[in-house]
């Protein structure tokens, strides 16, 4: 929907009002922190058309735009993040709340430059509150029980999540919370990288948009071979669900 500067395209915008003018709800689920989407202002034109709630941290945090307010939905175990913290000089934690805490000046600002952030935006101190998210500045971190762990490709880091999470069990819960939804069968997801591939592949239908990394390819039932929003301009995603809900009986 964005591009990496967090602009949009008068073709994305035209599309996603279409979506809401066919009955259809835009939510937004991304590995931002909240720091990083909150600094997204060429994007408000945008984020209007969709649910007031956006799921960050690939899920983890609910972020209330109306309201300002901010939520934790998936904390990693406290023995968890003890341990690393203890065995690595370098983390960042994303605490309640949404907050940046680095360990260190130096993981301060590895994660500003691989996030692209300001460095203001996270504090040195020790973590205080829920935790959802560790990111270790450090060649090789400890395995940890309880914990999903995945390569950031940047500064050799490694992200620690809780274990079971992901964009489709966070987003599910949302569904569940919000609309009574039970599944996701009623979902069209669109992503482009390897965090979107657990929810392509739970949702009626995953589209994977053009220049998307290998594996949300291959989680996708759709590859788009044009621009998003172009394919947002034209397509009728109901139909699209209806063929697919057939398909799967």
């Amino acid at each position: 929907m964005l591009d990496a500067g967090g602009a949009t395209t008068a073709a994305v915008l035209a599309g996603t009002s279409r979506l809401r003018d066919l009955g259809l709800l835009p939510i937004v689920v991304t590995g931002r922190s909240r720091p990083a989407f909150l600094r997204l202002a060429g994007a408000d034109p945008l984020l209007t058309l969709f649910h007031p709630e956006v799921l960050l941290e690939d899920g983890d945090v609910v972020l209330d735009r109306a309201g300002g307010h901010c939520r934790t939905a998936a904390t990693l175990p406290l023995p968890a993040v003890d341990q690393v913290v203890r065995a690595c000089a370098d983390v960042v934690a994303s605490c309640g709340g949404g907050r940046l805490v680095a360990s260190s000046r130096r993981a301060a600002a590895a994660y500003a430059m691989a996030y692209r952030i300001p460095r203001r935006d996270i504090d040195v101190a020790a973590p205080a509150g829920p935790v959802s998210r560790l990111v270790v500045f450090d060649a090789a971190p400890p395995a940890v029980a309880g914990t999903r762990r995945r390569p950031l490709n940047a500064f050799d880091a490694t992200v620690f999540t809780a274990a079971g999470r992901g964009k489709a069990t966070g987003l599910a819960e949302l569904l569940a919370e919000r609309f009574g939804e039970q599944d996701l069968s009623r979902v069209v997801a669109f992503g482009d990288g390897d965090n979107d591939a657990d929810l392509l592949a739970a949702s009626r239908v995953g589209v994977a948009v053009q220049g998307c990394s290998t594996a949300a390819r291959a989680a996708a039932r759709v590859c788009l071979d044009r621009p998003l929003g172009t394919y947002l301009e034209t397509v009728d995603l109901r139909d699209l669900l209806r063929c697919a809900a057939r398909q799967a009986r």
